[in-house]
């Protein structure tokens, strides 16, 4: 292995290990919403059920991304890109959202495993591999980022639901 793919696997491993201790945070403000919160909109018109459902969803979308990043391409989704990705989590709520609350945080834990099991395998990925999106760079550095940020702004919705509803 060269320098520049020690760097590399150094980097991507950085960026597994800030994304696992995000979804950590993430799960631990999930178990904290009393049952009786599950089902309250706090995120627009989502519920905890929605936003984990949106979150498992984004996982799988991201791991269908990979080989694009990889390759330098555009990710196939943001074809489908409308404000703020509605469309997209729409769909992705209608397909991951389950009734069973424990499959669903099952389902979230399951997501995260598939997810930094496939980065793990990026054994060549260049993390700076740029695609344009208008005038946008887009990258698997960025997109890492950007999950790590969306996950920790829900960490904060939730919290936010929890403190409220606790007054």
């Amino acid at each position: 292995m060269t320098s520049s793919n020690t760097r590399t696997q150094v980097e991507l491993q950085a960026l597994i290990t800030e994304f696992d201790r995000v979804r950590a945070e993430l799960i631990e403000a999930v178990l904290s919403v009393p049952r009786e919160l599950r089902d309250v909109a706090f995120v627009g018109i989502w519920d905890l059920r929605d936003v984990i459902a949106h979150t498992v969803g984004w996982d799988y979308t991201n791991i269908e991304a990979l080989p694009d990043f990889r390759a330098g391409r555009l990710p196939v989704f943001f074809a489908r890109y409308d404000t703020d990705w509605a469309a997209i989590n729409a769909d992705l709520i209608a397909r991951y959202r389950l009734k069973d609350w424990d499959a669903l945080v099952a389902s979230l834990r399951e997501s995260q495993t598939a997810f930094t099991g496939a980065l793990r395998d990026l054994s060549d990925v260049d993390l700076d591999n740029v695609a344009l999106w208008g005038k946008r760079r887009i990258t698997l550095r960025g997109m890492m980022r950007a999950v790590s940020r969306d996950e920790s702004e829900h960490v904060a919705q939730i919290r936010a639901l929890v403190s409220e509803r606790a007054r």
